[in-house]
């Protein structure tokens, strides 16, 4: 038998790329403004980095380089956003590199879980955050 050679992975767009991106980084935004704190905003934003310095280089190509998408508007109407960013994004991966997908999902929900958990507890706000991510990546 001979076999069919792979079909090549689509590029992404650049507003692909940027939603896959800022998705990634909100989610970890999203669980930090459930319990805001001054000094706890620095050990976040170094912990929310931690899921992605250990991904494979795919992964972080599709997360860094490039401004992703600012938050605008209320709390609820962020949260909102960046939920459905988290679903779009899922929804790109699957479509056009369907081989990153379930890693993306591991990293943006460690990032999250590791921004959660970055000052001395966890509260029920940020793991309601978490969940809410979770279930956005579960689609």
């Amino acid at each position: 038998m001979t076999e069919t050679p792979q079909q090549p992975t689509p590029a992404l767009t650049e507003n692909e790329q940027k939603t896959v991106r800022s998705a990634a980084l909100r989610a970890g935004a999203l669980v930090a403004q459930a319990e805001p704190g001054f000094f706890d905003t620095f050990k976040e934003s170094f912990a929310a980095s931690r899921a992605v310095k250990a991904a494979s280089p795919d992964v972080q190509k599709l997360v860094t380089g490039g401004l992703p998408e600012m938050p605008s508007g209320g709390k609820d109407e962020v949260s909102a956003r960046t939920l459905d960013l988290l679903r779009q994004a899922v929804g790109i991966l699957t479509e056009k590199a369907p081989q990153l997908v379930e890693e993306y999902k591991q990293v943006v929900l460690q990032s999250a879980k590791d921004v959660a958990a970055a000052a001395d507890d966890t509260s029920q706000k940020e793991t309601a955050a978490v969940g809410e991510i979770e279930r956005a990546l579960a689609g």
